[in-house]
């Protein structure tokens, strides 16, 4: 009985954390110029591209929390200690991972514009940037071998990483985001954002595990993150030959008129599922 009381304290405890921190988060994306007025937006329920936006982001804060608890000290009060201090690192390299964003591989995606205007699909697509977000950094504090300054070179790493996945899937199945959201093709929008929840997740499997050395750890790191890659684009050609054996989710979901929704769906869980499977073998 006594382990229940206190597995109940230790959760309500590092949920008093986690809401703290999404407190903390939104008081820094506060400042932004495109996030001063949100909370208006979302509360009339006039736009749920930024529900869908925020919601991510606060999904991405909650998820890089689980690195520091799954490692925490035996001494519960120095556990919750560890998981104020990473958390908060963690919030900051969340924002900065996403004006890095934004200045480089997302530059040309408009998200911030369409976010004002009440796109869903914007919304959709940024949700699922932040989710990413949140499992590379989780995967960057991974492990009980590190410290703060392991995390940062660990993020920087799982940066570049996701910054190339993006651009390679982008680039191989030559799919234009900004015309896509641009136009409003939904299906569009959930396949881009299982691609992007996927490679998130596989960039956490990569960079995750205990501090072997800058050396070892970023070679062993660089062969899983490129070996899951190819995995990830073998597995969705394997989907098109098999689950559509008489079209490929890319006809469906960017030729068809209109857009086919339900093509939609299934590329981006299938993708999302084959991350984890990958997750499981590699991880």
């Amino acid at each position: 009985m006594s382990e229940f009381v206190y597995s109940i304290f230790k959760f309500t405890a590092y949920l008093i954390i986690g809401i703290g921190l999404c407190y903390a988060g939104k008081r820094i994306r506060a400042r932004f110029p495109q996030w001063k007025t949100a909370d208006a937006g979302i509360l009339s329920g006039g736009n749920l591209a930024l529900a869908l936006s925020s919601g991510g982001y606060y999904l991405a804060i909650l998820l890089s929390l689980g690195g520091p608890i799954s490692w925490a000290s035996d001494s519960l009060w120095l556990g919750l200690l560890e998981a104020v201090v990473f958390g908060a690192l963690a919030v900051l390299l969340l924002n900065a991972s996403h004006l890095i964003a934004e200045k480089t591989y997302m530059s040309s995606w408009n998200l911030a514009r369409g976010l004002k205007n009440g796109s869903v699909e914007c919304g959709l697509v940024e949700a699922a940037h932040y989710v990413a977000l949140g499992l590379m950094i989780l995967g960057a504090s991974w492990g009980d071998a590190g410290g703060p300054g392991i995390m940062l070179y660990f993020w920087l790493l799982g940066q570049v990483f996701l910054a190339l996945a993006l651009a390679g899937y982008l680039r191989i199945f030559r799919l234009d985001i900004q015309g896509e959201l641009g136009r409003g093709n939904f299906p569009a929008a959930l396949s881009i954002a299982g691609g992007i929840i996927a490679f998130g997740n596989l960039v956490r499997t990569a960079i995750s595990g205990p501090f072997l050395g800058f050396a070892r750890s970023t070679l062993e790191s660089t062969g899983y993150f490129g070996f899951g890659f190819a995995a990830l684009l073998g597995a969705r050609w394997l989907a098109d030959a098999w689950l559509f054996p008489k079209a490929t989710f890319n006809d469906e979901i960017y030729k068809h008129a209109p857009p086919n929704k339900a093509a939609g769906i299934i590329d981006a869980l299938v993708f999302i599922g084959v991350s984890i499977l990958l997750g499981w073998v590699i991880g």
